[in-house]
């Protein structure tokens, strides 16, 4: 590796600073068992610290450990959620964000030992918060503090729950009952509790990921297993007055083992990646929920891609590909890839893929500015500048404090204003 280069590890010793000024944080672009690395100049944030050591950046700060050129909090938050899959205590830690876009650990709510801890939604005003503990076969229900502090208040039954979304209304959220071919709606009261509506038979095993349109009209799901050897499918249904599922709408084929579906904000396309089939599936929504191919669908990922995100302002699409062999997600180094949406939805390529040992979340800062990645086999998150043209720089890498962060595992809580689309 030359100098300057950056490549993320299992072993955690990731990240080196240049001694030139002109050669700053090098993201590696992985061509088969080839890492190549490309020159850039050195970010602010960069360039105002540091040394690595193991991985994690040095704080400037005295305070606060790895903030990379980052002042105090200003009052944003990102949780963080962890699994527990292969035994511990599951948790929510939340995290500070400083102007420079780096982490700090606040604090954590734990959640049950090996409860699964997964996806997170909001209620649009900020004051509840609901998480996916799969194992635990719960969803839980958190009051939201002025400072971000989540306060638990309940929880109700369903089982397997894995991916969530919330109506834009945040009167409604719907969650996929994985192992089933469910997904379980519940209507939010004026407290924040939860009451079920009639689940949804989605119309194929292993109902998985799970997205709103901006509009609230219609919801989509994927549905395998990284088990399948057939391609399984997704379906749309239309969202009733009340919140409820109605009618399918759509029904269309994707790859193997379909996992994060999401929708760009102005609701014409929807995404899929799949586990199985490497590779990411993408369809315009129609006017009344039908579902077509976008040109050039579907197209390849890294290996086992379970984690997507679109930018704040629709330009492109990042993918997290965990990097799985033998049902091993600790067997081969996953990637970071991103691609442009184009004006038809096409999907391409032109942002050098970034190795880690097993990226798996993405959360994007509201601005856009900065993407949050978790890393299941190290226990991290790993946090990026994004250039203008979609490059990622990394800023920081720090622990999630807590074991094995998984699906949709970073979440944040949206308070910055958007980045517009130019």
């Amino acid at each position: 590796m030359g100098k300057g280069a950056c490549l993320l590890s299992k072993d955690g010793v990731a990240l080196r600073i240049p001694s030139s000024i002109r050669v700053g944080l090098h993201a590696p672009r992985m061509k088969g068992n080839v890492s190549m690395f490309r020159s850039r100049r050195i970010s602010g944030v960069l360039a105002a610290s540091l040394l690595a050591v193991g991985g994690l950046a040095t704080p400037a700060h005295p305070d606060g450990p790895a903030t990379v050129g980052a002042a105090a909090s200003d009052g944003r938050t990102v949780y963080v959620t962890n699994s527990a899959n292969l035994g511990g205590t599951a948790n929510v830690t939340r995290f500070a964000v400083g102007g420079s876009g780096g982490l700090k650990p606040v604090d954590g709510v734990e959640v049950g030992d090996g409860a699964g801890a997964r996806s997170m939604v909001f209620t649009p005003e900020l004051r509840f918060a609901y998480l996916a503990n799969t194992a635990a076969d719960q969803v839980v229900l958190f009051r939201i503090a002025a400072n971000g502090a989540l306060e638990r208040f309940g929880m109700v039954e369903t089982p397997g729950p894995f991916a969530m979304a919330i109506a834009p209304n945040g009167k409604t959220i719907y969650v996929s009952n994985t192992g089933t071919r469910t997904v379980s709606p519940f209507a939010v009261g004026s407290e924040g509790e939860l009451t079920p509506l009639r689940p949804v038979d989605t119309g194929a095993k292993a109902a998985k990921g799970v997205a709103v349109t901006p509009d609230g009209r219609f919801v989509y799901v994927s549905h395998g297993s990284p088990s399948d050897i057939a391609a399984s499918v997704m379906t749309g249904f239309a969202v009733l007055p009340d919140g409820a599922l109605g009618r399918e709408v759509a029904r269309e084929k994707i790859g193997i083992s379909g996992a994060e579906t999401v929708i760009t904000p102005d609701g014409r396309f929807v995404y899929v990646v799949n586990q199985g089939s490497d590779d990411v599936h993408g369809f315009r929504i129609g006017s009344h929920g039908g579902l077509t191919p976008v040109p050039g669908s579907p197209v390849g990922t890294g290996d086992f891609p379970e984690g997507a995100a679109i930018s704040p302002d629709g330009l492109r699409l990042y993918v997290a590909a965990v990097g799985v062999a033998g049902n091993d997600p600790d067997a081969l180094a996953g990637q970071v890839l991103g691609f442009t949406i184009g004006d038809d939805g096409r999907l391409v390529e032109n942002v050098e893929r970034v190795g880690m040992s097993s990226p798996i979340g993405l959360g994007f800062s509201a601005n856009g500015r900065y993407l949050h990645v978790s890393d299941y086999t190290d226990s991290k998150i790993n946090t990026f500048a994004v250039a203008l043209d979609g490059e990622l720089d990394l800023i920081q890498r720090v622990n999630s404090n807590g074991p094995r962060p998984a699906f949709h595992s970073v979440n944040v809580l949206p308070r910055e204003d958007v980045r517009p689309r130019s």
